[in-house]
């Protein structure tokens, strides 16, 4: 019975569509087309629970109908699930019960509606095989900048075109004035990936604070090598950014390198962002510093926290908790005239800086202050005691993390050692060191022979001679030694006007042999020579070590040698041995 071929030129496209536009894998188009199947032909017979099996072979779909062989007289029988042993071994006559028979399906008794609900089945699982990889690949990748195509602007939103799927940008999300055209290419941040019934949804933003920071980190050379970092940002989208960087380097001017040669980096970011203003500034772990840079360009002349005194609606049970914290309210101090600039353009000034600092900030003037009647050098004075007391702490607790850390790695460690152990325990070892002490009790005495014992003593002799022989030549050494009389000179004899290659040969044999002292041997060294000789002319060598040459290897070698003779410098015509007779005599 023939199955579906599946090498209709439609099928064939729809893979490719699936893999090339959908992205979708083709195995799993196949694995869910069989399940779909199987399930079309159970709802077919009504039988969910029977067993069916779909296979495909040769580019040819075939749908069999499992069935379990059982015995005649059973009385549980049922024909969509069982087959009788009779009918079994008409099929396979070695058939037995509890075996499994397979008949082939005809897909014209399926019909065309069981095949519909098995399309829209097949549907339904590639739409949530897309929600998830999208959800997966999109999920890890929350904040990271990315860039895509605009592909619809609506009144509350705009679709863009990123890779593999399409993301929403919200009205929100978008900087305030800026215009937006279609197939117009965007940069954005991922601000999050959510999954629902509908398919997953990829909110990006270009309004968040993020998004300035990362492009900040694409600009800044400095950022990406872990340089310069950002410590704090708060941003009003279309109006003002403050940024607090701080440099681990201290070669390395974070604010300079942010700003970039001439401004270039941050002019960079700004066009980015339309213009938007930009404030760099270091960063300091002294909170009443870190403050008055947030509040540029206003003049903080004091900082302190607050009180009940300052802030009427504020309990001493809300400073306790925002104690724990350390994100107790501030108060800062500004001239009276220089209020307005604290504060900024609608508050976004003092909006920033409290974003940025994390910290209730209440700005009050200098006159403000002295209607209360606060000591404000007491104040700060008190601050700034506060502040060493919580560098303190946060210090400590810093180090007793690192210690923490430390005990962890070293468990793990003792861990991996523990499961890449041998496998022997303490009472095989001790078994192991008790076979081996037995082996050593175990020699016989006769192997202790008084043989290294002679050895050991003639060795030591032997060193006695040699250090009695050593202070006897450091003796002579010492003894004053009688100068040579001066021989009668020699009458110069007049420079041959021929100088051969043999000649100078000879000149620099004589050098290197004048530098060469030779001393007298030894007794003793000579007896041990005299004796190894002995030794070597009674060992006898196995014949297997000796070389053994062919006749032809023999030819060969000898007119090498005799080629290497005539090549030979004793050859040279123009060489007179005769002439320097008397030379070597002399000499």
């Amino acid at each position: 019975m023939s199955g579906i071929s599946l090498k209709n030129k439609n099928f064939i496209d729809g893979m490719r569509l699936f893999e090339e536009d959908r992205k979708v894998d083709p195995e799993f188009v196949l694995e869910t087309l069989k399940e779909a199947i199987a399930k079309t032909y159970q709802k077919h017979i009504d039988a969910p629970e029977a067993m069916v099996r779909v296979s495909i072979e040769k580019n040819e779909m075939h749908v069999y109908h499992q069935l379990m062989v059982v015995d005649d007289d059973t009385e549980t029988f049922d024909e969509t699930l069982d087959i009788l042993l009779s009918e079994a071994k008409k099929l396979n006559p070695e058939a037995k019960s509890g075996d499994i028979i397979e008949e082939e399906v005809d897909f014209n008794e399926i019909g065309r509606t069981s095949i519909n609900v098995a399309k829209q089945m097949l549907k339904q699982r590639i739409k949530e095989y897309e929600k998830q990889r999208v959800y997966d690949e999109y999920k890890d990748k929350e904040y990271d900048l990315i860039s895509g195509i605009i592909k619809t602007i609506e009144d509350k939103f705009i679709l863009v075109d990123i890779k593999n799927t399409i993301g929403i940008l919200l009205k929100s999300e978008q900087i305030p004035g800026e215009q937006y055209k279609e197939g117009q290419s965007i940069r954005c941040v991922i601000k999050e990936v959510s999954k629902n019934s509908k398919g997953s949804q990829v909110v990006l933003s270009r309004a968040d604070a993020i998004f300035v920071k990362r492009l900040f980190e694409k600009e800044v050379p400095e950022i990406a090598q872990g340089l310069v970092e950002i410590k704090a940002i708060a941003r009003e989208a279309g109006e003002r950014t403050k940024m607090a960087v701080y440099s681990r380097n201290d070669d390395v001017d974070a604010i300079g390198a942010c700003i970039g040669p001439r401004g270039s980096r941050v002019q960079a970011v700004i066009g980015e962002i339309k213009g938007e203003k930009v404030d760099v500034f270091e960063w300091n772990d002294d909170i009443g510093e870190l403050v008055k840079n947030a509040l540029a360009p206003a003049d903080v002349k004091a900082c302190f926290y607050a009180s009940p005194m300052t802030d009427p609606e504020l309990t001493e049970e809300e400073i306790a908790e925002k104690e724990k914290y350390y994100k107790r309210p501030l108060v800062v101090v500004v001239d009276d005239d220089k209020l307005s600039v604290a504060i900024g353009k609608r508050g976004k000034n003092a909006k920033l800086a409290v974003k940025l600092t994390g910290r209730k900030i209440d700005i009050k003037t200098q006159s403000e202050i002295e209607e209360l009647g606060l000591d404000v050098d007491q104040l700060v004075a008190e601050f700034k005691e506060d502040q060493i007391r919580i560098a303190k702490e946060k210090e400590q607790k810093r180090f007793l993390e690192l210690q923490e850390e430390a005990a962890r790695r070293k468990a793990e460690f003792e861990e991996e050692l523990a499961a890449n152990d041998t496998g022997f325990d303490e009472t095989t070892i001790a078994e192991m060191d008790k076979d081996k002490m037995e082996e050593i009790v175990d020699i016989p005495s006769e192997s202790l022979s008084e043989k290294p014992e002679t050895a050991v003593v003639e060795t030591k002799e032997e060193t006695k001679e040699e250090e009695k022989a050593a202070e006897e030549e450091t003796v002579k050494e010492e003894e004053p030694v009688e100068k040579p009389k001066k021989q009668p000179r020699k009458p110069l004899t007049p420079k041959p006007e021929y100088k051969s290659k043999f000649e100078d040969f000879a000149d620099a044999s004589k050098k290197e042999e004048t530098k060469v002292e030779t001393r007298k041997r030894k007794k003793k060294d000579d007896e041990d020579r005299r004796v190894r000789a002995e030794d070597l002319e009674k060992k006898e060598y196995d014949e297997k070590f000796k070389p053994v040459y062919s006749d032809e290897e023999l030819e060969e070698i000898e007119a090498q040698e005799a080629e290497e003779f005539e090549n030979s410098w004793i050859n040279d015509d123009d060489i007179d041995f005769d002439e320097y007779e008397d030379y070597y005599e002399e000499n």
